[in-house]
């Protein structure tokens, strides 16, 4: 008889909490803001433009560049993923300087840029290549030297940085243009008298124009240099406070070889 009781008592106790879990099931589920998932990962906001061979964002099913082969392992082991933002060059610095971007890829360093950004070391890309003229095959004179731009119109990223001799003149014009492929067509079109580019992306940037490399003739001036491109953090970023993990990462990356092993893939070697 005690046995049966037992029994009888452990049973209406389940009904109890039967009937319990049906009643506050709803007002549970109710008073969350989001089902029951996995929690989304956090995401930086990496500017990208366009500027081939080394970042692909254009006419391109997905973005894919040298910028994103270091930082997708990196981001991920703090707990990040990716998310590339397509930009022209002076739209993606003015929407770092915004904080709208946490990111931006392939930056030359100076002063002026390290007021609205980080950069993180080490960098990202080193090469040696040059900054080369082109002009129409018709000129008159050929640039031999920086002071033959006197009165002339040069085609110039907008906000980028050459190399102080020509970013300090002021014996030329210049004519800002958001791309090095658009300086290239205005060259073409005579509506400027130079283009100047980096070396190692003319070629991409003559097939973005639509332009055979004999549609322009490179002027005998030049300027040979060391180029460091870096990975910019915007100090404006809701994520800013982990910079300085993210460059341990970069560095531990660097230490590890990984980096020399993308810097061959894209052609890239130390200076």
């Amino acid at each position: 008889m005690q046995f049966r009781q037992s029994l009888f008592l452990l049973y209406a106790v389940l009904l109890f909490l039967c009937a319990f879990c049906s009643v506050m099931a709803p007002a549970y589920a109710a008073n969350r803001s989001t089902p029951l998932q996995p929690t989304d990962q956090r995401v930086l906001k990496l500017g990208m433009y366009h500027s081939p061979p080394y970042y692909h964002t254009e006419d391109v099913i997905k973005p894919s560049g040298l910028s994103l082969d270091i930082l997708t392992p990196v981001a991920a082991a703090l707990g990040y993923r990716l998310e590339v933002v397509p930009c022209p060059f002076p739209r993606c610095l003015k929407m770092a300087a915004q904080g709208e971007l946490d990111i931006v890829a392939g930056l030359i360093n100076n002063p002026q840029r390290q007021k609205f950004l980080y950069f993180l070391s080490p960098p990202m890309m080193q090469f040696h290549s040059a900054f080369v003229f082109y002009g129409r095959p018709q000129a008159p004179s050929p640039l031999t030297q920086l002071a033959d731009l006197k009165g002339r119109t040069v085609a110039v990223m907008r906000d980028a940085v050459y190399f102080p001799d020509f970013d300090n003149s002021q014996i030329f014009s210049r004519v800002k243009v958001p791309s090095e492929s658009v300086a290239l067509h205005m060259v073409a079109m005579g509506r400027v008298d130079y283009a100047i580019t980096v070396e190692k992306t003319a070629l991409g940037s003559f097939h973005d124009a639509g332009l055979q490399l004999t549609d322009l003739k490179r002027q005998p001036y030049f300027q040979q240099q060391n180029i460091d491109g870096y990975l910019a953090f915007s100090r404006l970023s809701p994520h800013f406070a982990i910079a300085e993990q993210l460059e341990a990462e970069l560095q531990l990356q660097a230490k590890q070889g990984l980096l020399d092993k993308l810097w061959v893939k894209y052609g890239l070697n130390h200076p």
